[in-house]
């Protein structure tokens, strides 16, 4: 048994594999559906050994055909709208280690803390406490109806970061007694994860935090309101059509909720002619509160240390699993492509990354241009803002799913950096070296978040803007200059969404 007494209360967790473990902890509450969730006051008194809810999951109509179900996550805990809970992991309660707070992906509408994915063990004994949190997903967490609804419904679309930021807030106010330190706390999170980290610091911090790792998302996940109100519109539309009316949002099962934003589309923001970037449509908003006009300016001018990269291949994850690009339909790929670049282009474009990849099958190809946009370009962008100090990361190691078949896809990197990858499932997902690449991994994140300095040994990780030099992470860590700069500028160049 472990028992805390904090700011927040008692609580009694475990103790396991030299480990202080506390699942399930409440941090915020709200009183009705989409208000903004509030720090928990009043003391607790409660055995927390099991974890949490998680948020109502999202997973649209055709999703069985873009592949992720092929890494359908089952062992989250039971969905529910109570689901504003933490874990933490200390391997030594009276220390004043680094904190290190993870926040999960699945591109805003699904995941959640409980993925077995998440153990917090293997970082937690390299020296640091780590916390993992749940948070609002989909349209009960990332959806504006405030415009919509005529004020009937005031969610700004941003409920969902808030209450990443309570979670972030609980945790400088309690975390000393769980063997943290306040004042050296990095934020961590891979995709949606990785966008949410970003937008935290685009907020603006007020000394929550220090450090961010963000793992594959840049700060481009984010929408105008007159684009969140379109989307508010369409789901609006579909509410309706499936019997219901605007006055059962608050009282209604949120599985009706669920079900009618499960058959949204993104593409339906689009005009028929032009690509919608990002992919998705349940958003974080420029809503002028949490995030304002100025949140580039606030990003850049922040004095948070960063890390950010991706994986090699990341969008084959995706289109490795798509009916007609993952069978090399041409005739479908030029048409996607020519709705994100101009048209007399496409063959300068085509035959420079066919070059890059020395090959002609348009779906490598199509995936490679997918991989920059929607993540090198944004990771890119990211470190060239930081004024302070930025480390730029590629993960290559190829995957021996399917034959190799899906590369370095998105994600891939996770069993190692939570040391999970000698564990089922994901024992089948790496190389022999597997070991060494997860030693790699913890080891540069947790000297990071100790430091803010992630080399180690004879490896000296330079700012990306003195360089544009990437930490190529994989059984053993060596730096190169981004590979695929010429490849942005041609993307920048004759993009048209």
């Amino acid at each position: 048994m472990s028992l805390v007494e904090c700011k927040a209360g008692r609580f009694e967790g475990v103790l396991q594999d030299c480990c202080h473990q506390f699942f399930g902890i409440p941090y915020a509450k709200y009183e009705q559906r989409w208000d903004k969730s509030i720090l928990i006051e009043k003391e607790l008194n409660l055995k927390v050994t099991e974890k949490g809810n998680s948020a109502p999951q999202t997973r649209s109509d055709d999703q069985s055909q873009s592949g992720t179900s092929f890494f359908q996550d089952n062992s989250l805990s039971k969905q529910s709208e109570n689901c504003l809970t933490l874990n933490i992991c200390s391997n030594d309660i009276e220390a004043k280690n680094p904190v290190m707070i993870w926040i999960h992906g699945g591109a805003l509408v699904t995941g959640g803390s409980s993925s077995i994915m998440y153990d917090l063990k293997q970082l937690a004994k390299r020296g640091v406490v780590v916390v993992s949190i749940n948070y609002r997903l989909g349209p009960l967490g990332f959806l504006r109806l405030d415009e919509v609804t005529e004020g009937q419904i005031h969610s700004s679309g941003n409920e969902g970061l808030l209450d990443q930021r309570n979670a972030i807030r609980w945790v400088k106010e309690n975390i000393s007694s769980f063997g943290g330190n306040p004042n050296n706390v990095t934020i961590f999170g891979e995709s949606a994860g990785s966008w949410s980290c970003n937008l935290q610091i685009a907020a603006g911090h007020d000394s929550l935090f220090q450090k961010a790792i963000c793992q594959s998302g840049g700060l481009d996940a984010i929408g105008t309101k007159e684009k969140a109100n379109q989307w508010a519109r369409l789901f609006i539309e579909q509410f309706e059509k499936d019997g219901h009316k605007v006055s059962d949002l608050k009282s209604c099962d949120w599985r009706f909720i669920i079900n009618s934003a499960k058959k949204l589309k993104h593409s339906a923001l689009s005009d028929g002619k032009r690509w919608i970037f990002p992919e998705v449509g349940f958003l974080p908003v420029i809503d002028n509160k949490f995030i304002k006009d100025d949140y580039l300016e606030t990003y850049s001018s922040s004095s948070i240390h960063l890390i950010a990269g991706t994986t090699l291949d990341e969008y084959k994850l995706w289109s490795t699993f798509h009916p007609k690009i993952g069978k090399n339909n041409e005739a479908y790929i030029n048409r996607r492509l020519s709705k994100m670049f101009e048209s007399s282009k496409l063959p300068e474009l085509i035959s420079a990354y066919s070059q890059y990849l020395k090959t002609s099958e348009l779906g490598d190809i199509y995936s490679a241009i997918l991989t920059d946009i929607c993540f090198g370009i944004p990771t890119h962008n990211t470190l060239q803002k930081k004024e302070g100090n930025s480390f730029g990361y590629l993960f290559s190691t190829q995957s021996e799913i399917l034959s190799g078949k899906l590369g370095c896809f998105h994600a891939s990197e996770l069993p190692y950096v939570f040391g999970v990858h000698s564990k089922k499932p994901y024992s089948s997902w790496g190389p022999k070296e597997s070991q060494e690449i997860s030693d790699n991994f913890q080891i540069l994140w947790t000297n990071f978040s100790k430091t803010g300095d992630p080399g180690f040994g004879n490896f000296s990780w330079n700012n990306y803007n003195d360089t544009f030099e990437l930490a190529l992470i994989g059984n053993r860590v060596r730096a190169l200059k981004n590979p695929f700069l010429e490849r942005y500028e041609l993307i920048e160049k004759y993009k048209i969404f």
